[in-house]
């Protein structure tokens, strides 16, 4: 039989189990708060757009991304975490509150302007756009407002960054060009309701119902560069791009490039695929592996400073096989010399030299605007075309502009032509395979000559 002390301490014992039991409850469910529940924020109510309810934001995805363009065969679901990204339910039904008649209509962009990769182009040309339609009385009786930010290449920032802009009012989003923030934005834009006309291309984001991507994903990408070097005789190829840190995205991205090459009856070994970090310092090490495995050509997908630092790496070694590139490659950033001549560069947009009239148009807008700071490239042909397309649904509005009926037409909008800037757009209910063409040019002089016209696949987006 127990002493009243043992039961005394018998007793104490078991209240420090129930304490260390509610302590710990409360631990995992802070933990938890962390990782698996999103954050809200209300929207500020009042304006014409109305009240949206909670604004909830995913986790972010690792830092140093560079996008994922939409590769093949996504099956992630948006339930939260770091992996909320690919195709999702249908959403609700966005918001019919009509924008009242001459008032202004506010779009936000996130555009990553500092950091590792440097969008700065896409944001002047957004801008450069809205700008000189302003001028000209606006898009029915409505002036455009950009509420423009740079999230620095850092998803946090830009998701916080999202959720003011929101909070602020904005009608929708336009002429975003961040990658690692596009990354996780698909389930703020489906809860929010909230639609996204142009961004980099994501991979989540040629699967919602709430965002429409303008350029060409990395399947259509990599089949046609892999399906092009075949033709140009390549027997042993290689592969190096910047990897996106999400497994499902890389391994699609290859997936990609390899059916591009065994159409042609090539194989691409996996032992010559090169994943890079948008850090990586130098390229020594591919080229000499390349070298070694006897690679007599090879694609890549990187930005402009990691095509700097291959360059070197190739002359240091003197190695130069058959090699296309994304549009990048000619950029002026990138150091263009006689070594670098006869790269053959892949471009979704058309090429800077021997644009057409709406191509000069852009460039002759935005050197305007910006006279020595303006910066012309394939971003700012980007940031130009989002806001075009985003100016033609609105104008197709009428006077009836609310987020529902934006959504509507942007589902019917004419995109013969491209807006002069790319292959015919495939604009239809559902569709979020807008782009499907690849076009492929080649360096001479420091200068790129177009090689093809648009070669379109059906190949999964």
């Amino acid at each position: 039989m127990l002493s009243p002390r043992d039961r005394l301490l018998a007793a104490l014992f078991g209240f420090q189990l129930l304490v260390a039991a509610v302590l710990g409850g409360f631990l995992v469910s802070g933990l938890n708060k962390d990782n698996n529940k999103p954050v809200s924020v209300t929207q500020v109510p009042g304006g014409s757009v109305g009240a949206v309810p909670t604004t909830t934001l995913t986790a972010a995805p690792t830092a140093g991304t560079q996008g994922t363009r939409g590769t093949q065969g996504s099956t992630v679901t948006t339930t939260g975490g770091p992996a909320a990204v690919g195709p999702t339910v249908a959403p609700p039904q966005a918001d019919t509150s009509k924008l009242a008649a001459g008032a202004p209509i506010k779009v936000g962009a996130v555009v990553s302007q500092t950091g590792a990769i440097n969008f700065a182009s896409s944001a002047q040309a957004t801008k450069a756009y809205f700008d000189m339609v302003n001028r000209a009385g606006g898009v029915n009786g409505h002036k455009i407002v950009l509420d423009l930010r740079d999230d620095q290449l850092d998803a946090p920032r830009g998701k916080s960054q999202a959720q003011q802009m929101l909070a602020e009012g904005v009608f929708a989003f336009t002429g975003w060009n961040a990658p690692n923030t596009e990354n996780g934005i698909v389930p703020f834009l489906e809860q929010n309701k909230v639609p996204l006309i142009g961004g980099y291309g994501e991979r989540a984001e040629y699967h919602s119902s709430y965002s429409y991507i303008f350029s060409a994903s990395y399947g259509h990408y990599g089949y046609e560069m892999g399906q092009f070097l075949a033709e140009q005789g390549v027997k042993k190829p290689g592969l190096v791009y910047i990897s996106n840190n999400e497994a499902t995205a890389d391994a699609n991205l290859v997936k990609a490039f390899k059916a591009g090459f065994a159409s042609k009856g090539v194989t691409l070994s996996d032992n010559d695929v090169v994943s890079e970090d948008v850090t990586h310092s130098s390229y020594d090490d591919l080229v000499t592996q390349f070298r070694l495995d006897g690679v007599d050509g090879f694609a890549s997908l990187l930005d402009q400073t990691a095509y700097n630092r291959l360059l070197q790496a190739q002359a240091r070694q003197s190695y130069y096989p058959k090699h296309a590139a994304d549009s990048l490659f000619v950029d002026p950033s990138v150091q263009q010399s006689s070594a670098t001549d006869g790269v053959f560069v892949a471009t979704d947009y058309e090429f800077i030299d021997g644009g057409g009239p709406e191509v000069q148009k852009y460039v002759s807008t935005v050197k305007a605007a910006y006279g020595s700071r303006a910066q012309i490239n394939y971003f700012g042909e980007q940031g130009w075309v989002d806001a075009a397309v985003f100016v033609a649904a609105v104008k197709s509005l009428g006077d009836n502009v609310t987020r529902a009926n934006l959504l509507k037409v942007m589902d019917s909008l004419n995109g013969k032509g491209g807006f002069g800037f790319t292959s015919d757009l495939q604009f239809a209910p559902g569709n979020r395979d807008i782009n499907r063409c690849i076009k492929f040019g080649k360096v001479a002089s420091g200068h790129v000559t177009r090689v093809t016209g648009w070669r379109c696949d059906g190949q999964p987006f």
